[in-house]
């Protein structure tokens, strides 16, 4: 396996992020492979990689997990789903998954509780991930979120075998024209989510949003801004997953002078740092499904909207969100983990002591911001999310017991 410093001596191209001031949008269809997946190049492609993305706004990097590290995190989230919602949840019986269902499954989304399992926390100091986000930052002091599995169960013909028969299950299927950016490009501000944010509250608007701009933490339309998906099964088109309109970074700020009323409405949302893209909006012409082979990255720009369609088939979609950042991001920090709170089968490389937070990069840079004060709000959120955790796996254990 590489390490840090095998993989930062690796030499990083510049990056360039574009002004988003194109007058009109320019389609920008992915290509597909014969197997109807979207094209992808393995992790040794930088220059192929970065080109790419910087086209298209997302890129696909095949092969960064092998078959038995997508087995694992299978597994892992099988385990999750008894552990953290209910214990008589079968991967192999499709009667037990009713009850007790996470939330946001209407969204694709297993819950709002981190993903702390062995292979997950694998997964995020993986050094083929790793080195994907380098080239696309164009730097190498990164850090990893902590955050969620997504699963969409099969909606046609789905086995159930204490009938011996097969069902379609239409309540099953996720929302079918859920499309969205993780930012507000009026503000600036970008989710942090599985991270810990730096300045406003994550879900507090700015007060002034048309000069929120200014503050150096709202940086989202002025620095790269990436989130990811990494695929456990092959996620076939008719499996349902993820869609976005590639292209739409060259455009977005055309497109939010022309939609200032909706991002200030969505600056006093719920979520501030969200943009619903309404359903008559003309660039939902241009959405692409984005089909991924099993042990895949797909990395696209927060700037593009994006969002799930659902499964319309009988086999599970199952993937890990994952997402990184250079520490220089001052709007961010890692979320405050201690390492109490990783499984105890897990084992921390000298890349995961950085990725995740626990020591410090080498820049000065670096030393800095590991020295900031934490969020006294993050750091609360942190123990009682621990506290749950903690109470939910005992809970299982002691129903097992009995």
């Amino acid at each position: 396996m590489a390490n840090s410093s095998n993989i930062k001596s690796t030499k990083l191209k510049e990056i360039h992020l574009s002004s988003g001031d194109d007058e009109v949008f320019h389609p920008a269809p992915l290509p597909i492979d014969d197997d109807g997946f979207i094209v992808a190049f393995d992790v040794e492609q930088q220059d192929e990689i970065l080109t790419f993305f910087e086209k298209y706004g997302v890129v696909v990097v095949a092969n960064v997990l092998t078959e038995q590290e997508c087995e694992r995190s299978v597994d892992d989230v099988w385990k999750f789903l008894q552990e953290m919602f209910n214990q008589n949840i079968d991967r192999d019986k499709s009667e037990t998954w009713n009850s007790n269902w996470p939330m946001f499954s209407h969204m694709g989304i297993l819950g709002n509780e981190r993903w702390l399992y062995p292979q997950a926390c694998e997964n995020r100091q993986n050094p083929n991930i790793y080195k994907v986000f380098c080239t696309l930052f164009g730097d190498s002091e990164l850090i990893t979120n902590v955050t969620r599995a997504g699963l969409m169960r099969p909606t046609k013909d789905v086995y159930f075998p204490s009938l011996n028969t097969t069902e379609d299950r239409e309540n099953w299927k996720t929302l079918s024209d859920w499309l969205h950016l993780d930012m507000n490009p009026l503000t600036g501000r970008s989710t942090t989510y599985g991270f810990e944010h730096v300045a406003e509250g994550h879900f507090e608007p700015s007060n002034n949003p048309l000069s929120a701009q200014n503050k150096p933490t709202n940086n989202g339309m002025r620095v790269r801004k990436l989130q990811a998906i990494l695929a456990l099964v092959d996620c076939r088109e008719q499996d349902g997953g993820f869609h976005a309109v590639p292209g739409f970074q060259h455009y977005i700020v055309t497109w939010t002078k022309q939609n200032q009323k909706l991002c200030l409405h969505s600056n006093q949302s719920r979520d501030p740092t969200t943009v619903q893209i309404p359903r008559d909006d003309p660039i939902r012409e241009h959405i692409q499904r984005m089909p991924i082979r099993k042990g895949s990255l797909l990395v696209w720009d927060t700037r593009l909207p994006h969002g799930n369609y659902p499964n319309n088939s009988n086999q599970m979609r199952i993937i890990q969100y994952l997402h990184m950042a250079p520490i220089a991001d001052e709007a961010l920090r890692p979320f405050p983990l201690s390492k109490e709170d990783l499984p105890d089968n897990f084992q921390l490389t000298e890349l995961g002591e950085k990725l995740y937070g626990f020591k410090s990069w080498e820049s000065d840079k670096a030393k800095c911001r590991f020295q900031e004060e934490r969020n006294p709000e993050i750091l609360d959120q942190a123990t009682y999310e621990q506290q749950v955790r903690d109470l939910m796996k005992t809970k299982c254990q002691t129903n097992k017991n009995n």
